[in-house]
């Protein structure tokens, strides 16, 4: 995390401490395979919930040119080529590969149970504390017109990720000021307003 994001998320913990909340470290092991995860489960299920739009009974149709001699196959992959842009095509194709007979348990099921380990990390927590707070990225958002490359573009995730594999309520809220700075509210499953209440906090201070 860059000097920025650090600062801010910690001024806001001292923040919520000096309104009478006790901060309490933690440690979240599995979290550090989450993004890997992350991303080969999500590219799995767009690639399974994108099948379907082939052109022919949903999603726009494409007519590729005449006298090409396409197949059935080619001329769905035209449309399909066509209807989806770059980084949709790249998550079907490694959903598409994580899926496949041959590397379905090396990929998928591990991702699978990299998820269940996450979720027992953030069961024992929670076990300890109300809420986890924490800052939402690594940086700074992006200015307009400036486009993250390659690996850069994912890691930005790294930190909200783990909430959304465990399935559990959370919130980013903007602190600081100038380039704002997110920080998120994680809370227990079923625990919404607990996230809510300190989200309110935190943006109030």
């Amino acid at each position: 995390m860059t000097e920025d994001v650090v600062g801010l998320v910690r001024r806001a913990l001292r923040g919520l401490k000096e309104r009478g909340a006790e901060i309490v470290p933690v440690s979240l092991p599995s979290t550090e395979y989450a993004l890997s995860a992350y991303y080969v489960l999500a590219s799995a299920e767009a690639s399974s919930n994108l099948a379907r739009f082939d052109g022919v009974q949903y999603g726009m149709n494409v007519r590729a040119p005449q006298g090409l001699g396409l197949t059935a196959g080619q001329r769905y992959a035209y449309t399909r080529s066509a209807g989806f842009g770059g980084e949709v095509q790249r998550r079907i194709l490694l959903g598409t590969y994580a899926l496949s007979a041959g590397k379905f348990d090396n990929y998928f099921l591990q991702a699978q149970r990299v998820r269940e380990l996450v979720r027992r990390d953030f069961e024992r927590v929670f076990g300890e504390v109300d809420v986890l707070v924490h800052g939402s990225a690594v940086r700074t958002a992006p200015v307009l017109g400036e486009r993250p490359e390659g690996v850069e573009a994912y890691v930005q995730d790294v930190l909200t990720v783990p909430a959304s594999l465990a399935g559990l309520p959370a919130l980013s809220v903007a602190v600081g000021e100038g380039e704002p700075v997110g920080v998120s509210v994680v809370g227990d499953w079923g625990a919404e307003e607990m996230v809510f209440l300190v989200g309110g906090r935190v943006s109030k201070l």
